[in-house]
């Protein structure tokens, strides 16, 4: 018998579990595929996301973890502060975010000359409403009010949230031409947030705008040296880390019951809460479809996933490399076209003194497009000609990538972008027209004993979405204590 079960293989299931270790409740995790953080061949580390993992500066969400785990966030040597923090390309601009909000201001009035007073004025919007938004989610973590008193103190500041979106909404609309302007703007908030919307622009886009000069860092050796930490914590604690394991039957009335089927052997696990990622491929069958469940059901149908993620892996001679690329680095083919018309590739860049990612001389690229239509449903075929088709469109912008190609192998890429699709975050659109955009559904069920977590929560959060709706669904297991 266990305190918590938690069954999922992405992140925030992790940070739920050992977050559940450490607050002393006797923890399950349960993780169907056990896959690894990560993809090596040929001398090359790729990380399975490829995506910043933000929340990593000073007073962020990922100091006050390691804080109440009690692990050191002191190892400088694997997470790096970029600077720039990002770049964005485009056929007749190079723009570098850098991690100082009057250097990344200066930088885009360099690149457009002619929207200087727009640009100031609207990085002063981004920067009212990113303080809105960090405010109310530093004193109000679990994003959705719990009590009748966190209810009036949300009403109270509606005024304020209607304000500064009416402003935000106004500076936008004043940066849509020229048109690489806006794609700056569109490709930022398409790469780094879950939430995808077209026009309307929640107030957590100015959380988005505002992760350049908040800080984007790189992990050197690849990240999943941070999620071993995590599972050695876990362990560390007490905690029972269960995988290559597949869910058979899940009953959630009264004490919670999974059975699992290990090599054939089927076996129970018992617990007094559970908590599950929505990311979990069997969620709606075993849990979602009992009637107990109708009301998050009803929410999680109309979550739709409109973007799904593909990445080619490649290792590349140092000289096909420009000098001074960045480590994260947004390209965009044609300013006329919208970016989520196949129309930006992200990559992540190892840099020359990871000689863990890349040998010496060689650098490693995770190269991604998002596509409208899952990698789990389309062909071999297709998914080859996706490949073709990044390489063609970074043609321009590294046009001497082709003839330094040292490793790439493209059945691999389509195999890992497959069995990593309900693990790393897609691009989730909502139905109607959200005020802040940042919970899109609760950590709570109907059965106060079930929970959910995942990136999915918190999608206009990005990637710390994935942490804190982790975090939360750990601090509602024992007590809603944080």
């Amino acid at each position: 018998m266990y305190d918590t079960i938690v069954i999922g293989d992405d992140l925030s299931s992790l940070i739920a579990a050992v977050l559940s270790a450490r607050y002393g409740k006797k923890t399950a995790l349960l993780s169907e595929k056990d896959t690894p953080d990560f993809f090596s061949e040929s001398g090359y580390t790729f990380n399975i996301d490829p995506f910043p993992w933000t929340g990593f500066g000073s007073g962020q969400v990922f100091p006050r973890l390691f804080s109440e785990l009690d692990i050191p966030f002191t190892d400088e040597t694997n997470i790096t502060q970029l600077n720039p923090s990002l770049q964005v390309i485009l056929p007749e601009h190079r723009i570098d975010l850098y991690n100082r909000r009057n250097a990344l201001i200066s930088e885009m009035e360099r690149e457009f000359p002619g929207n200087i007073k727009e640009i100031g004025k609207f990085y002063s919007a981004v920067l009212r409403s990113g303080n809105s938004i960090t405010g109310f989610i530093n004193k109000n973590p679990f994003t959705r009010p719990r009590s009748f008193k966190e209810y009036l103190k949300l009403a109270m500041g509606i005024p304020i949230f209607i304000r500064n979106r009416s402003i935000l909404s106004k500076r936008f609309k004043a940066t849509q031409y020229p048109p690489s302007l806006k794609r700056v703007f569109e490709a930022e908030l398409f790469a780094l947030s879950s939430l995808c919307m077209d026009s309307a622009k929640p107030l957590s886009s100015a959380h988005i705008l505002s992760l350049p000069w908040n800080g984007l860092f790189y992990h050197f050796g690849g990240k999943h040296i941070l999620t071993d930490v995590l599972r050695r914590k876990f362990i560390y604690y007490g905690g029972s880390l269960i995988g290559n394991s597949s869910i058979v039957r899940l009953n959630t009335a009264g004490d919670i019951e999974v059975d699992i089927d290990v090599e054939g052997i089927v076996s129970k696990v018992s617990g007094r809460n559970l908590i599950i990622s929505t990311k979990w491929e069997k969620l709606k069958h075993m849990l979602l479809d009992d009637e107990r469940f109708e009301k998050p059901a009803k929410k999680f149908e109309t979550i739709e996933a409109v973007y799904h993620p593909f990445t080619l892996h490649m290792g590349v001679y140092e000289k096909g490399i420009p000098e001074k690329i960045s480590e994260y680095v947004i390209i965009i083919r044609d300013e006329e076209r919208p970016v989520m018309d196949n129309n930006l590739v992200f990559l992540e860049v190892s840099p020359s003194k990871d000689t863990v990612s890349a040998p010496h001389g060689k650098r490693a690229i995770s190269a991604t497009v998002f596509l409208k239509k899952s990698p789990l449903i389309l062909s071999n075929g297709d998914l080859e000609r996706v490949s073709a088709g990044i390489l063609d469109n970074l043609k321009d912008f590294l046009p001497f990538l082709r003839e330094n190609l040292d490793f790439t192998n493209v059945g691999k890429s389509i195999e890992i972008s497959r069995k990593y699709q309900n693990i790393i975050n897609q691009k989730y659109r909502i139905n109607g027209n959200p005020l802040l955009g940042i919970s899109t559904l609760s950590n709570s069920t109907p059965v106060k004993n079930v929970f959910l977590t995942g990136g999915m929560l918190l999608a206009g959060l990005g990637f710390e979405g994935e942490v804190i709706s982790g975090m939360n669904a750990a601090y509602l297991t024992v007590g809603g204590n944080l």
